[in-house]
């Protein structure tokens, strides 16, 4: 689907593709439009700032020789010195097997996942939803300070367009909402943060994001340093997708291909538990990497990388399925349109078939809940062995006890995962990641000296 003006820069590319003897071409055009606003602590406008942003990112290849460029300038002028830029940057680069997507129907309607009143809504409706989040929050006497709640709307419309027949246009829409608390009880102080992403307006729950918030800080005032030791422990669905992110990149083709993924050599193997499944999922409703077709036109579908604990795929874009022999599976990325599509992936979900009807929590008489992580960017990717600050609280006797800080959790990523013994059914969704509280046995926590 092209309108006039896109119309227009495909014109012009055909045109320079035969001028110039490409063997083919990719164009992407993009607009953003986005929307920041965020409330002082006196609930007054502290900013008000609206962004538009188009571009397009070329790709060229010719005689083997793939090459990119980039600008935020569509006019006919700009659109040809970024032509030539593409040819120029690829003539320097070594020869490799390519070929642009060719077209294929979407599965997934292109207008799914942005919501029908996005540009409607009055700002006012959105100031007032800060106003209320920030209301909501003061639950308590010790919360002594609600920091900056922020509104963000994102509308990116993106047409792709390729030699071999592309040609399609999807919009997305995407809104969140975040605050800080402060919570102070004697000479102690905490603070935390809590947010929601959605990709529709009415979605938008301010109310459980401030008591969300809220409630975790003043779980954490007071407490006890754990005695060093092996502890049955749960993650909060939080913590746990902040693990599932760092465990997704394993499954990229680009991980596999440079030996710099655990799982490089675990295809068809049993490497989690037969209760646990995880897949890829570009058709999930709210998700922030929900596309109807990949950075490469190529249509995206659901892919399980793990089914009942065997390594059953991996994710590829087109280069990588090239190199080692496979087929795309819809997993291009475009991480802006500075840079050329990289493997990735779109919303990365965990499945566990012990996944209980009840809060997991009550499987654990005993034990500590991880609230947060600390340093999650120092997990080392390559070996999955990490050692991250912490904090959260204890269970005794299946209830809440006493917090818990100065503590360490450590071990091997994939042992992790490895030691789920049951899931709950609470599933939350952040960012791209959708995971539920997970009981972990024998996690490693340092904290005391015993």
């Amino acid at each position: 689907m092209k309108d006039d003006w896109t119309n227009k820069i495909a014109d012009t590319v055909a045109r320079l593709s035969k001028e110039y003897a490409a063997d083919g071409y990719e164009v992407c055009v993009s607009t953003t439009k986005k929307l920041t606003i965020a409330l002082d602590d006196n609930k007054g406008i502290e900013r008000l700032q609206a962004d538009e942003e188009t571009g397009i990112a070329l790709r060229t290849l010719k005689q083997q020789r793939l090459g990119f460029s980039f600008s935020f300038n569509s006019s006919d002028l700009s659109v040809e010195e970024t032509f030539r830029r593409a040819l120029d940057s690829g003539s320097v680069l070594d020869k490799q097997e390519f070929s642009f997507a060719a077209n294929k129907p979407d599965s997934i309607p292109a207008g799914q996942f942005c919501d029908p009143e996005a540009r409607t809504i009055p700002e006012s409706k959105k100031i007032g939803l800060l106003e209320t989040m920030a209301d909501a929050a003061r639950t308590d006497p010790r919360i002594i300070r609600v920091e900056r709640p922020s509104y963000e709307e994102t509308i990116n419309t993106v047409s792709l367009f390729n030699s071999s027949g592309i040609a399609k246009r999807a919009t997305t829409s995407r809104f969140g909402i975040s605050i800080s608390v402060l919570a102070r009880e004697g000479t102690e102080s905490q603070m935390s943060w809590d947010f929601q992403g959605t990709n529709a307006f009415y979605r938008l729950d301010p109310g459980r994001v401030a008591r969300s918030c809220a409630q975790q800080a003043l779980q954490t005032l007071g407490g006890i340093q754990l005695i060093t030791g092996f502890y049955d422990t749960v993650l909060t669905p939080f913590v746990a997708s902040q693990f599932l992110s760092v465990l997704a990149g394993s499954f990229k083709a680009d991980a596999v291909y440079k030996r710099t993924s655990l799982l490089a050599d675990k295809l068809y193997q049993q490497v989690f538990p037969s209760h646990v499944s995880m897949y890829d999922d570009p058709g999930l409703d709210d998700g922030a990497g929900s596309v109807p077709f990949d950075a490469e036109g190529v249509p995206a579908c659901r892919k399980a990388v793990v089914d009942r604990g065997v390594v059953t795929a991996f994710l590829y874009d087109r280069n990588y399925a090239l190199l080692m022999h496979g087929e795309t599976t819809g997993n291009a990325v475009r991480h802006s349109l500075t840079q050329p599509p990289v493997t990735g992936i779109t919303n990365f979900v965990l499945n566990s078939e012990r996944s209980s009807a009840q809060d997991v929590r009550h499987a654990l008489s005993d034990g500590p809940v991880i609230t947060e992580l600390m340093g999650l960017h120092t997990v080392n990717t390559v070996s999955g062995e990490f050692s991250l600050g912490a904090r959260g609280y204890l269970i005794k006797a299946g209830k809440f006890s006493t917090p818990c800080k100065n503590i360490t959790v450590s071990g091997n990523l994939f042992g992790l995962f490895n030691n789920i013994e049951r899931a709950g059914d609470d599933h939350m969704l952040y960012g791209n990641i959708l995971a539920p509280s997970l009981l972990i046995k024998s996690l490693k926590i340092s904290g005391a000296a015993g």
